[in-house]
């Protein structure tokens, strides 16, 4: 399979799979779940217990606009620097759906800010070049 049809494969199970995680009702289970890694982390893993459930939340929404920020940049002509807010203004309008449509969840300026984060590093990582194509393509 090519790069770029890879890359479009990708970014349409992206976009499927946001889809769910915004409109579906699983806002309480998204919390057991940072919770969770969050006992893992402190008692069963014995590290630092410094950080609160809230910071995993918070790092989880990072790593989930990732992908975002390295798709966009991939698979547009876009400069690094404009993927950002493009993922700002997406996270933006996926907190305004969650807070009129989807009952039980919340809209928070926490998560726009780190969705943007993750999109900014996301962005970057699609500036290092593709490995070179291998013998067999």
């Amino acid at each position: 399979m090519s790069r770029p049809r890879a890359l479009w494969l990708a970014a349409l199970a992206y976009v499927v799979g946001g889809a769910f995680l915004v409109l579906g009702p699983i806002g309480w289970s998204l919390n057991r779940f940072t919770v969770r890694l969050h006992t893992l982390w402190v008692f069963d893993l014995g590290l630092p217990g410094d950080l609160t459930p809230e910071d995993f939340g918070i790092a989880l929404n990072v790593l989930l606009f990732v992908p975002a920020g390295f798709l966009l940049k991939r698979l547009t002509p876009l400069p690094w620097w404009a993927v950002t807010p493009l993922c700002v203004a997406a996270s933006a309008g996926i907190e305004g759906v969650q807070h009129a449509l989807v009952a039980g969840r919340e809209a928070s300026a926490a998560d726009v800010v780190a969705n943007g984060v993750g999109g900014l590093l996301g962005s970057l990582l699609g500036l290092i070049p593709a490995g070179r194509a291998s013998a067999n393509e």
